[in-house]
């Protein structure tokens, strides 16, 4: 059995920041209910039974996010980490993840996350001028006190990754952003394409194709130039397309050519498919009423699952197509990065295959 992947949405929509360009505050607008409200001791200590359960003494991936997930508290996190060694009968190796905004950040936290062994994302997009679009509910500047929360893990020795929402902007400015990461010692950094809205024709944000590409290869420079001087930094998707260059899979969502399996479960217990997805049409149930067995037996689900899968059959004839496969299905939307994989991999393939 793969590893089972369970997403939590403890806070579900809510927030305390307000970014402009939030993909789960716009989708959040998009179905019945904006929130699902806070999630409960009970709905959280079912969803770790049945997942524990389901999971059989495998693998088992616990992540949360938002909204912002530390909303929900300190005792609900040490609720968690008491429910899953009371629960874990067959000892499945349990991985837990947190993404945050890091506005709440304190001693407190981060003893907490070292005692779960959480893997922190944390969201930054650079310097102060490139966190222009990062703001707090009043519309007030967050960059001091989240580069301060980022020290504070450093010092506490807490394992975190840096969580970088790739603008138009941002992609023009990647080179300074980058080495302002590194002059900070974030040594693992995610970069993470900004989209429209789901169903919308247009955004500010968005990254032309053209950019996607010098992007694309400005990035790879740095990142090859670090690993060749001994200096490596973790990039994310650059790490999987060198795995993919070598035949191997990939271990980020949306790289291997369909979605993975996955349950995301917000704040009232009801069970989605996809963080992209947690629409009124994407609902698989409430964990509360059924269990993961039940859900992924579900047509729908699955469903949802083939349906990723690129068809195209310019996708299928293209000689990238073992290192693109199609691309995430919520990227393809609205996206187009075929041009500029075409000229990344032109560029970097050869050395992508020595990496590692």
């Amino acid at each position: 059995m793969p590893p089972l992947s369970v997403m939590v949405k403890p806070s579900s929509s809510l927030c305390n920041m307000s970014c402009k360009y939030c993909f789960y505050h716009s989708l959040a607008r998009q179905r019945e209910s904006y929130s699902y409200g806070q999630m409960s001791f009970e709905t959280i200590e079912r969803v770790i039974y049945e997942a524990l359960k389901f999971a059989a003494g495998g693998p088992f991936y616990l992540s949360f996010q938002g909204g912002e997930p530390l909303l929900r508290g300190k005792e609900f996190f040490r609720f968690v980490l008491d429910k899953i060694r009371e629960h874990n009968k067959k000892h499945s190796p349990v991985a837990l993840a947190v993404q945050t905004n890091g506005l709440l950040i304190d001693d407190e936290w981060c003893r907490l996350f070292l005692e779960g062994n959480f893997l922190v994302g944390l969201s930054l997009d650079g310097e102060e001028e490139d966190n222009i679009n990062r703001v707090d509910n009043a519309g007030n500047p967050v960059f001091g006190k989240v580069l301060a929360s980022a020290k504070l893990l450093q010092r506490y020795g807490v394992d975190f990754n840096v969580l970088c929402v790739v603008t138009e902007r941002a992609a023009k400015n990647i080179a300074r952003i980058y080495k302002f990461f590194a002059s900070q010692g974030f040594r693992h950094l995610q970069f993470i394409p900004c989209l429209k809205p789901l169903g919308s024709g247009y955004s500010p944000f968005c990254i032309t194709e053209r950019t996607y590409g010098d992007y694309l290869i400005t990035l790879f420079d740095l990142y090859l130039e670090d690993i060749r001087n001994g200096n490596y930094v973790s990039v994310r998707h650059l790490d999987n397309f060198a795995l993919l260059a070598k035949g191997q899979r990939a271990e980020q969502c949306g790289m291997n050519g369909t979605c993975g399996a996955q349950f995301v479960v917000e704040g009232d217990g009801t069970v989605f498919p996809c963080d992209f997805y947690c629409l009124d049409e994407f609902k698989l149930g409430n964990i509360n009423e059924t269990t993961f067995s039940d859900i992924a037996r579900l047509a729908k689900f699955w469903q949802f699952i083939k349906g990723s899968a690129s068809e195209s059959r310019k996708c299928l004839s293209c000689a990238y197509y073992n290192l693109c496969r199609g691309g995430c299905k919520r990227e393809r939307i609205d996206l187009e990065k075929c041009a500029a994989y075409k000229r990344f991999f032109d560029y970097a393939l050869p050395a992508l295959r020595k990496i590692y």
